[in-house]
């Protein structure tokens, strides 16, 4: 392969390469610094706490006591997203938005409303249920040959959707994670990548670093194909409020799963094919131009 198809320029900025990779070392730097803020909450918590701490306490007996559980992971995980929110939004802002239209608030808000009333956004919504609903077929039909990895992996569902979960929880993976990882991947590290390279290179390599981000292989995996598909969203709409959208939808849609659809092999075959066949349709109409939708 010839490496002039591979760039979408004669003189490749090694800036922008750096740039594709500077906000993952600001996101390592955002995660060490909430996780060292709670230990030292933990720790100020313990000094004024009246609970008399067992002799020889260490400091993971600390992290694992009930100070840590479950609701503290939930305002951990909030907190890591605002942060996202704030300081990639701004980044994202200044990079790549502040020479277009949006001078202010009031532009910035109008902008936003013009996306979001609009067929596409029915159309993403519908798709990112049909997605969810699709990953979950594949899922349920290749668990029985990877019972352990996909132990650990139930376990990380249900601390989001189970019994142990809460409204900050579900708050933060569905709403609050989706804005700051589209700012993060879609936003940034795309955008940076389309600087340099052919647009299907850019967006294969944010959707590898968004699978290699969520840290195990079976999110990893279908979460590098679903960050290329809203990558791919987000080049053809030129919008990053789109793949928010959809996004939104996906992780909204854990809670929308009915088990009935995969009650035996058949059932979750035909299940995967029909939405796998709806999530296509939906993101096809989706791209579609906005004359054509509103006829």
């Amino acid at each position: 392969m010839q490496l002039s198809k591979l760039l979408n320029t004669d003189k490749p900025n090694m800036k922008y390469v750096w740039f594709m990779f500077l906000p993952i070392l600001a996101v390592i730097l955002i995660q060490y610094g909430v996780v060292i803020g709670d230990m030292l909450i933990l720790f100020v918590k313990n000094l004024f706490s009246d609970r008399e701490l067992p002799e020889g306490a260490t400091v993971e007996y600390v992290l694992n006591s009930d100070y840590n559980q479950p609701m503290n992971l939930a305002y951990l995980t909030l907190v890591q997203y605002l942060i996202y929110i704030l300081l990639f939004g701004i980044w994202y802002y200044r990079a790549f938005c502040k020479e277009k239209a949006i001078s202010d608030i009031s532009s910035g808000l109008l902008y936003i409303k013009d996306k979001l009333l609009t067929i596409k956004t029915i159309c993403l919504i519908v798709g990112g249920y049909f997605a969810q609903l699709f990953v979950d077929g594949i899922l349920t039909l290749v668990e029985p040959y990877f019972t352990d990895l996909f132990a650990n992996y139930g376990k990380m569902v249900d601390s989001i959707t189970g019994v142990g979960s809460s409204w900050v929880m579900l708050f933060a993976v569905i709403f609050v994670a989706p804005i700051g990882e589209e700012l993060l991947f879609r936003g940034l590290i795309q955008s940076y990548g389309l600087k340099n390279f052919a647009p299907g290179v850019a967006i294969f390599l944010q959707g590898l670093i968004f699978g290699l981000y969520h840290g195990n292989i079976i999110q990893g995996i279908y979460a590098c194909l679903m960050g290329v598909i809203l990558g791919f969203v987000a080049y053809k709409l030129k919008s990053i409020i789109y793949p928010m959208i959809l996004h939104i939808s996906i992780n909204a849609s854990l809670l929308l799963v009915p088990e009935v659809l995969y009650d035996g092999t058949v059932k979750t075959a035909i299940t995967t094919a029909v939405t796998g066949v709806g999530f296509a349709v939906m993101i096809w109409l989706s791209m579609r131009k906005r004359d054509k939708l509103e006829k």
